[in-house]
């Protein structure tokens, strides 16, 4: 079961209502729509993908139409074997364990292109390119930024899979994230390394300079890292002792770093400091990113958000807290339950009534 909190402008949860600043249970739908048995694979800010089934079905939004509309699969692709991904204009499908894509017009989904990942790296020293034995494993996909991640920990950039130069980096790449304008990934070492725009300081290197190729973020030396999220423009990281640390631009609270102070962003990243006069002692386990706001998860199933509230995403009225500028507990929950954001949601997945706050 799914509870949500935030935007529904474009009715892409199939309920009523253009604002959830309460959170909403997913259970009955206005156009007959089961959603209540649907599993959640894709958040756009103007529509989802959802399955059910064995089929792909978007509800929302998108050039100018509201729609529930099922999302034909490509050729030899199944609900078993197929990722899928969304931005603005296009829909990516990837056939799993293979580098065969494609790419789905919104405007005229009968209007696809097939792809293929053209999997090879640089031979050092060479000009010559070296085939690999790889296939995809996850795409990033945000607005106009695009990457690939292969089982062999290459990474790909664009729609048309440009190769990212990665030997450089650290140990293998297991993770990857977009931003509007930045990207990060992970390696199995624990280190972190980003590139893009380093105009809103989300790259996290102690300035404001762009970097065209990825470059660890020297701020976590002797720290190991877990998992990575990127919000619109600013980032968020967690290690493996369960402490979570952000950077990046901080105009709507987004960072969490202190109540009371300024609008100020981070160059580099800072310690998420969640309880304020001794209320707990819990690690986090999960992080969350939206646009504008940043959601953890702690090991006693409470979930705490921080950043811009004016859909109502951090389960708050709107109209009385428009931001906030410290990480506030939003609900918790007798048993583990899953937690996402959306460009302006937040949603959790638990099959258990929340405790409250």
């Amino acid at each position: 079961m799914y509870i949500v909190s935030g935007s529904n402008i474009f009715t892409q949860w199939s309920l009523t209502g253009s604002v959830f600043p309460e959170f909403r249970r997913l259970l009955r739908s206005r156009c007959n729509f089961p959603i209540n048995r649907a599993k959640l694979i894709f958040i756009h800010w103007s529509y989802n993908i959802f399955l059910i089934e064995g089929t792909f079905y978007i509800t929302g939004t998108f050039y100018g139409n509201e729609n529930i509309r099922i999302l034909n699969l490509p050729e030899d692709c199944t609900s078993e074997n197929a990722i899928v991904a969304g931005n603005d204009y296009k829909i990516v499908v990837i056939r799993r364990n293979t580098t065969t894509y494609w790419v789905i017009n919104l405007e005229n989904m009968e209007q696809r292109e097939k792809k293929e990942l053209c999997i090879e790296r640089p031979v050092e020293d060479n000009a010559k390119k070296m085939k690999l034995n790889d296939h995809i494993i996850k795409i990033s996909l945000l607005n106009d930024s695009c990457l690939f991640l292969t089982e062999c920990g290459y990474v790909y950039a664009g729609i048309l899979g440009s190769y990212v130069d990665t030997s450089h980096c650290v140990g293998k790449v297991v993770d990857i994230a977009s931003g509007y304008e930045h990207f990060m990934l992970l390696t199995d070492a624990g280190k972190v390394y980003t590139w893009g725009e380093g105009g809103r300081l989300q790259l996290g290197h102690g300035d404001l300079e762009s970097s065209d190729a990825p470059k660890e973020v020297e701020a976590f030396s002797g720290v190991k890292i877990v998992k990575i999220r990127a919000g619109g423009w600013h980032s968020l990281a967690l290690s493996e002792s369960g402490d979570a640390y952000v950077w990046g631009w901080n105009d709507a609270g987004q960072l969490g770093i202190d109540e009371n102070a300024s609008d100020e962003s981070l160059f580099l990243p800072v310690l998420v400091d969640i309880f304020q006069n001794n209320q707990g002692n819990f690690n986090i386990k999960e992080i969350a990113c939206g646009s504008k706001h940043t959601a953890v998860l702690l090991e006693d199933n409470s979930v705490w958000a921080t950043g811009y509230n004016k859909y109502g995403q951090l389960g708050m009225c709107p109209k009385t807290y428009p931001v906030i500028k410290k990480f506030r507990k939003l609900r918790r929950f007798h048993k583990d339950v899953k937690m996402q954001c959306g460009p302006w949601n937040i949603v959790i997945s638990s099959s258990e009534i929340e405790i409250g706050v």
